[in-house]
């Protein structure tokens, strides 16, 4: 009984207990994990019978985070596919580059816009996930997403009248400017216009 308790409180199974007993700290905590593997695939097979929806639920803020890093890594491979065919493009038509890699600078310009969005994919696929893998990165990210989620945004009836009161006041004040303008002028034209 005292074994069950120990073994609970050290998140083991009861049945479990008698045999960690014998065994070394070091076997019970691969143990242990083998059993965390076991009950995650479970959960993982129960995932695949239709549970996706509470999947995606339980994403919350990181399904932000995930999309705007598969946004970045798809904005950096265009980009860098571009950068790398107006790179290729430019050194193709210089004399040593075609004495030295022929068939580089033979490629048709069709072909190098493909070849060169490959390259720019992979590059930047590889950045992303080495960005996206450092902890700092993640925990920023997902600060600021976890804040944005929080932003109350305005519906669409609220930025249409905060949108009409914009354009009434930039027209008020642009017609009270312009009424000031002209009896200045006016003004300054009767002053200086009779000192000449």
């Amino acid at each position: 009984m005292a074994q069950e308790t120990k073994a609970r409180d050290e998140g083991q199974r009861p049945a479990d207990a008698a045999s960690s007993a014998s065994v070394p700290d070091d076997q019970a905590l691969t143990k242990a994990e083998g059993d965390r593997l076991e009950d995650s695939t479970d959960e993982g097979a129960s995932l695949e019978d239709g549970d996706t929806e509470q999947a995606a639920a339980q994403l919350g803020v990181d399904r932000y985070v995930l999309a705007g890093f598969f946004a970045a890594g798809l904005l950096a491979a265009y980009v860098l596919g571009r950068a790398i065919h107006s790179l290729w493009s430019t050194v193709a038509n210089k004399d040593w580059f075609t004495q030295t890699l022929p068939l580089v600078a033979a490629v048709p310009d069709e072909d190098k816009s493909m070849y060169a969005t490959i390259v720019g994919g992979l590059v930047s696929l590889v950045v992303v996930y080495r960005t996206y893998r450092r902890p700092d990165v993640r925990l920023w990210s997902s600060d600021v997403a976890s804040e944005l989620a929080k932003v109350v945004w305005p519906s669409r009836k609220e930025v249409t009248s905060s949108t009409f009161i914009v354009i009434v006041a930039s027209t008020v004040a642009t017609v009270y400017l312009t009424l000031l303008d002209r009896l200045w002028a006016f003004i300054t034209n009767i002053v200086y216009g009779d000192a000449s």
